[in-house]
């Protein structure tokens, strides 16, 4: 996977942060530069300006249309907050002249808040998901569904059908520390070394590779935006145990994601992993439970 520099990433961190409220302060000052029409205009003209520029963005292939929907919780209090600014400054500056400099003065400043975004970068956190399923089958058998598992034919669920990666089956060469696993998406493969084998009781791995988290929606066909390089699974582990009777099976994603807010876009990766994790749960459950 191709790595971008810290100032690469940290320079479209910011441009994330700083243009939706650039955009509607922009609008709020060139749309009623002389302070004379009301904030809901001006937060329209600022709404009408970001719906525009999306469609530009998907236009020039530079995004897809999910990615865009996902952002929207940030992007438009963000640039609500810019277009109140703006309103507020010209109800104090009267004159056309004023109102754009300050336009241009805004412009000016946002490179600069770019590199303190990069000066300011901080280490990725370690993310960790876990999903559960309970089994009615021996856990010798379960353990063999878990090193590798047939082809799922089910149609993926839920948010997977936004056009997120989905497991499709996975294989394993070799047994014991040292072996390789390949947990096959329809994007392609996760190559994963394995690190712990203790069986039946724990399979631990490395992610040496993995293929595109999604398949953006967008009139262009392969389409590949480097911001999907940003989300890193880094190993994972399936943990089995008996409980009254049956096995249950713990599955383990340790990722990280180079994007920001943190906070926000770790709502979405969670969830999205989990819905992975019981797509494959489930699939070697009903495998397990049919011997």
């Amino acid at each position: 996977m191709q790595e971008e520099d810290g100032w690469t990433t940290a320079a479209r961190f910011a441009a994330a942060a700083i243009i939706p409220p650039f955009i509607g302060f922009a609008s709020a000052v060139l749309f009623d530069p002389k302070g004379e029409k009301g904030y809901g205009k001006c937060f329209l003209a600022g709404l009408s300006s970001l719906a525009s520029i999306g469609f530009l963005i998907i236009v020039w292939a530079v995004e897809g249309l999910i990615c865009l929907v996902m952002v929207l919780p940030i992007a438009v209090p963000l640039m609500t907050v810019g277009s109140l600014c703006g309103w507020a400054l010209t109800r104090y500056l009267r004159t056309q002249r004023n109102a754009l400099a300050i336009v241009a003065i805004f412009f000016l400043v946002m490179p600069f808040a770019m590199g303190f975004e990069a000066s300011n970068k901080s280490t990725p956190t370690l993310h960790e998901v876990v999903s559960t399923v309970e089994i009615d089958a021996p856990i010798e058998t379960v353990w063999k569904n878990v090193i590798e598992f047939p082809q799922i034919n089910a149609a993926p669920e839920g948010i997977l059908n936004l056009g997120f990666a989905y497991p499709i089956n996975a294989r394993i060469d070799g047994m014991g520390i040292g072996a390789m696993r390949y947990c096959n998406f329809n994007t392609g493969p996760f190559v994963e070394p394995i690190t712990a084998w203790q069986e039946p009781n724990l399979l631990a791995f490395d992610v040496k590779e993995q293929p595109a988290p999604m398949v953006e929606l967008s009139p262009y066909k392969d389409l590949h935006t480097s911001h999907l390089q940003y989300i890193r699974s880094q190993k994972g582990q399936f943990r089995l145990y008996e409980k009254d009777g049956k096995t249950v099976v713990e599955g383990t994603t340790f990722y990280t994601h180079d994007i920001a807010p943190d906070i926000y876009w770790n709502l979405y990766s969670d969830e999205i992993i989990h819905q992975i994790h019981m797509r494959v749960l489930n699939h070697i459950k009903v495998v397990s439970e049919k011997k």
